[in-house]
């Protein structure tokens, strides 16, 4: 359980970094106040991040059980309030910042951020996304994303995100899947 938190807590500080380096900076041209508002609450959720790493530390370094049930009630909370948190973040960027990008800039230009942002992804970490992805995509998202992918990328790509998704789902959805995207290709 330890390592998923730790896990979740990386994953949750390479986004607020991927926004704080890639999307702000293109929110700021046109709305410099809303793009401030995220950083200062990314400062909020590094915070978050800080403090739930050192509980897990705490945690893990309990030499009583009396210690180790006080650490792991404040693990408890601290998660807490940490998922809390970046909760109401993500959903203040899927609706207020995408609705900026989308009034200012084209899908093209949004998707070449998007490319450069997947491109700063170091490989160990971009199985870790990819798996989360198929775990929380549907079919549709899946299809049209393996075909962009394979429209961009380098074919052991293609390759490591379809062996990603034939591991992570039922057998009829990946099959599924695969017919979407061979229907969709041209002859």
């Amino acid at each position: 359980a330890l390592t998923k938190v730790a896990m979740i807590v990386d994953l949750f500080d390479d986004h607020a970094d991927h926004e704080d380096n890639h999307i702000l900076p293109l929110i700021s041209e046109y709305h410099p106040a809303l793009a401030e508002a995220f950083e200062q609450e990314h400062v909020t959720d590094k915070a978050l991040s800080t403090e739930l790493k050192n509980a897990i530390a705490r945690y893990r370094t309990a030499e009583t059980p009396v210690e180790r049930i006080k650490a792991g009630s404040k693990l408890f909370y601290t998660f807490n309030d940490f998922i809390a948190f970046n909760l109401t973040h993500m959903n203040r960027e899927e609706t207020v910042l995408n609705e900026t990008l989308w009034a200012n800039y084209s899908d093209m230009e949004i998707g070449m951020t998007n490319q450069k942002i997947s491109a700063s992804v170091p490989p160990e970490k971009a199985v870790v996304n990819v798996t989360w992805m198929m775990r929380s995509c549907n079919n549709m998202e899946i299809a049209e994303f393996v075909k962009k992918v394979k429209a961009g990328l380098p074919e052991q790509m293609v390759q490591m995100m379809l062996g990603i998704a034939e591991q992570e789902l039922p057998s009829h959805r990946y099959e599924r899947i695969m017919q979407q995207i061979t229907e969709q290709e041209p002859a």
